[in-house]
């Protein structure tokens, strides 16, 4: 059985008109550590390992919900990975390569190393819900 978890991340933006992103983590291992997500609204953001927000949830069931209302339109992209030595830290082994379950946006994946931000961005506009979806891979 699937226990959806929603997530609700508010995020500082203050607008009387803004898009709402909404993101389903799949894969997830339940009852093992947290799953860790990541909001990022541009490339340069994700290079700085500066995200817009962040938020974490137990992974309580095969998969969650997050939830970031009041977005500004713009391009944003998603990270998450599966905290399961709950660390706070992606595991990483050989050649840095993720040693926990993790993911993009768009289910995106990347050749020999992370997915471009182009890859995984989502653009949200200035109202109306988006969704994408998260699939965790070792």
């Amino acid at each position: 059985m699937i226990a959806p978890v929603t997530l609700l991340a508010l995020a500082a933006a203050g607008t009387a008109s803004a898009g709402e992103l909404r993101a389903t983590v799949r894969n997830v291992k339940p009852n093992q550590g947290k799953v860790m997500i990541a909001l990022f609204d541009s490339a340069e953001a994700q290079a700085a390992k500066a995200p817009r927000a962040g938020y974490f949830a137990a992974a309580v069931g095969t998969e969650l919900v997050a939830v970031f209302p009041d977005l500004p339109a713009g391009r944003y992209g998603l990270i998450a990975f599966q905290d399961l030595d709950n660390d706070g830290e992606l595991a990483t082994g050989l050649f840095g390569i993720p040693a926990e379950p993790h993911g993009f946006s768009r289910s995106a994946r990347g050749s020999f190393g992370p997915p471009k931000f182009d890859d995984y961005a989502v653009p949200v506009g200035a109202s109306g819900v988006v969704t994408t979806e998260i699939r965790l891979v070792e």
